[in-house]
């Protein structure tokens, strides 16, 4: 059996921005390198506002397609290699948050995981029990579960 899951991380750091961040982030490298094994691509969302952010990740990897999408940069590729050392080494900023509004994993061109609103709501797609059982042990304890 096959579920699809939506974790709403609870802890908030207190910042002046208007995003919501995460009080603390160590659960995501290792959360987004678990999902690399199942995924064959990658879309990342930042806000217009962030085009620094953007221009990184383009500038980075120059074999991935970019989007405008009204007030969304889309950058969206195939995940390689060089993609997720990309990923893994420049997804936190120098206050350790994450630097993304959304990452996306696919599998044959089908939604498998996504890290949305900066990483504060993290869905899986027909996830298995063994796939579960690892965000359930890897995510902070005090996280909003949602099955469908």
């Amino acid at each position: 059996m096959k579920d699809n899951m939506h974790y709403e991380l609870t802890s908030m750091a207190d910042t002046p921005e208007t995003f919501s961040y995460a009080e603390d982030y160590s659960f995501w490298i290792p959360m987004i390198e678990y999902f690399f094994e199942y995924a064959d691509s990658f879309e990342i969302h930042c806000w217009k506002e962030e085009s620094a952010k953007f221009e990184d990740i383009i500038n980075s990897l120059p074999n991935v397609e970019h989007d405008n999408d009204g007030q969304l940069l889309i950058a969206s590729g195939q995940l390689n290699e060089k993609a997720k050392e990309f990923i893994l080494t420049r997804s936190l900023d120098t206050k350790g948050r994450l630097k993304w509004f959304s990452l996306f994993l696919e599998k044959q061109g089908e939604p498998l995981f996504s890290s949305e609103h900066c990483g504060v709501e993290l869905i899986g797609y027909k996830l298995n029990a063994e796939q579960i059982a690892f965000l359930e042990k890897v995510l902070p304890g005090d996280v909003r579960r949602f099955e469908w």
